[in-house]
């Protein structure tokens, strides 16, 4: 018999020349969505490979100099794109594809795609996640706020139950037909995705399969929870404008409202620093510690003191190495540790704000699942920031090396004469960024897992007490 109502309710639908426009409008919304991404990320990813190539390039043909001058050169540091980012940027449109790595300072993000669009981009990034997240509940609203309360105006409602058919069948019939059609629609759309995207760009991060299905499982679990709220409704709400009308308000509230709400209260309860404070800060603790530039400043000449004492010698000249190398190395150490202080700072104060938008998840499943979406396609802030202390790793390491080359291989106050060769260019590696694993990302949003459950719980549990009432005598 469940069988038979969801054929029943598709065959409707076909009937119905405005349902048959509308999903038709949604394939359409959801083809230009990909073609959008395609031809964004096509750009963005020829871009940044010759961007990166030519980052390479420079640094290793730069030419023979003193290794402090060549770290000066510096090197950039690319995101490396995944197939799923296209499903769903998240952050990574906000915070930047690239990085400037040079000695003594940590730099901003730079070419963030958000920079390049208009004032309406303040409404979200249109991609196939905005359809998934915002425009298919839409959808399943208009196929669900008449499914009860429409039989039982048109009188077929009685004439069903006379068959035989039970209250349960006739609730869970309906929420099977519509999720059972937009989980298929979800199926052939992130295979259509991937395949398009595999085939673009062949160089692209390839995932495992585990946060495909994650993610597949998210948003099942997303429709099916709006089917199970428009069959309700339709089935608490006898009158079909105010049905409509409770669905569309509830709409609002999870995506307007409470997202906005919990964002502006985030910010309020954990303020971030501005980006003024935030250098003065930086520069201000630099200069009062140990500044690499000055082996005469306090710190360096109690550094130089402690260097005589243990190798026994009157002058820093005397020592078995290059004190301005040395002093150089200790400098860049002293300020990359002020920099993570300060950045730690920020990155607590953003996960503090992201911890009570996980909590306000309880309220608007649209943020359960915008968080998860972006955990299963590697663009949560988690990724970003993990990013962020890769690249300094990085920028440590090839700093370091041009440091310690200086203090092995040159003499004291030796700038003009000692240059390294181009062979030292081809020790320092290339910048790969190492994609954490779907566990590591995962582990983020347990809150919003158990969230979304819950919402599912509820509502499996609301209709199961709504097919137990007995029928009521004015149908």
């Amino acid at each position: 018999m469940l069988i038979k109502i969801i054929q029943h309710e598709w065959k409707q639908w076909l009937r119905d020349k405005r349902i048959v426009c509308l999903l038709g409008s949604m394939l359409l919304l959801g083809t230009v969505a990909i073609i959008i991404q395609v031809h964004s990320y096509k750009k963005l990813f020829i871009e940044r490979t010759n961007a990166q190539q030519a980052s390479r390039q420079a640094w290793l043909s730069q030419g023979e100099k003193h290794p402090h001058m060549a770290a000066h050169f510096g090197n950039y540091a690319y995101k490396q794109p995944s197939i799923l980012h296209c499903f769903d940027a998240g952050l990574t449109i906000y915070t930047g594809t690239s990085i400037y790595l040079e000695p003594h300072r940590q730099n901003d993000f730079l070419f963030s795609q958000i920079q390049e669009k208009d004032t309406g981009a303040r409404f979200g990034h249109f991609g196939p996640s905005m359809v998934c997240q915002l425009i298919i509940p839409l959808l399943i609203i208009l196929l669900t706020f008449n499914t009860v309360n429409g039989e039982k105006q048109r009188g077929t409602y009685l004439l069903l139950l006379g068959q035989g058919v039970t209250l349960k069948q006739i609730l869970f019939g309906k929420v099977s037909a519509v999720f059972l059609f937009f989980t298929m629609f979800l199926i052939a759309y992130i295979s259509a995705i991937v395949i398009i995207f595999s085939l673009v760009f062949k160089n692209a991060i390839e995932l495992s399969i585990f946060p495909f299905f994650y993610l597949w499982l998210v948003y099942t679990g997303y429709y099916l929870l709006w089917s199970l709220l428009g069959v309700a409704v339709s089935a608490s709400v006898k009158n079909i404008g105010s049905a409509i009308s409770v669905l569309l308000l509830f709409w609002i509230v999870t995506y307007i409202i409470v997202p906005k709400t919990a964002a502006n209260l985030a910010e309020n309860i954990y303020p971030l620093t501005t980006n003024y404070a935030f250098k003065k800060q930086i520069i201000n603790d630099i200069e009062n510690g140990l500044d690499g530039h000055d082996p005469s400043s306090k710190r360096a000449q109690n550094i130089a003191d402690s260097l005589l004492k243990i190798y026994n010698v009157g002058k820093v000249d005397k020592l078995p190495f290059n004190f301005e190398g040395y002093i150089m190395q200790q400098g860049e150490e002293y300020s990359s540790k002020v920099y993570n202080h300060h950045l730690n700072s920020i990155f607590n104060t953003l996960k503090r704000q992201r911890n009570i938008q996980s909590w306000a998840s309880l309220l608007s499943p649209f943020i359960a699942v915008r968080h998860l979406s972006m955990a299963a396609c590697n663009s949560s802030i988690e990724t970003e920031i993990d990013f962020q202390q890769q690249a300094e790793n990085y920028r440590l390491q090839f700093v370091r090396k041009m440091n310690d080359d200086m203090k092995n291989n040159s003499a004291y106050g030796d700038w003009d004469n000692y240059k390294i060769k181009n062979e030292v260019y081809n020790e320092v590696k290339d910048f790969v960024p190492i994609t954490e694993s779907f566990i590591w990302r995962i582990k983020f949003v347990a809150k919003e897992n158990l969230f979304l459950l819950a919402w599912l719980l509820f509502l499996i549990t609301y209709l199961l007490l709504i097919s137990k009432k007995e029928i009521s005598s004015k149908f």
